[in-house]
């Protein structure tokens, strides 16, 4: 497959994708677009991982991107 292929059957996925949400009402649509596990389909704002992490140091880390050093 050349290039375009690959450029065409990418858009028309898209276009299929679009044409299905259309179909769907508005709280479906919503549903549908929501990020979700594809295995047990439980909301991304669900797992343990999108918490706010609270050992995290804010200050700390702002430090060390800089290339500073901590005392």
């Amino acid at each position: 497959m050349k290039g375009r292929d690959y450029l065409w059957c990418l858009t028309n996925t898209i276009l299929d994708r679009e044409e299905e949400l259309e179909r769907l009402c508005p709280g479906c649509r919503t549903g549908a677009l929501e990020e979700r596990c594809p295995a047990c389909g439980r909301p991304v704002s669900d797992w343990e991982e999108s918490r706010v992490n609270a050992a995290f140091d804010p200050d700390r880390f702002e430090k060390l991107r800089g290339g500073g050093q901590l005392d």
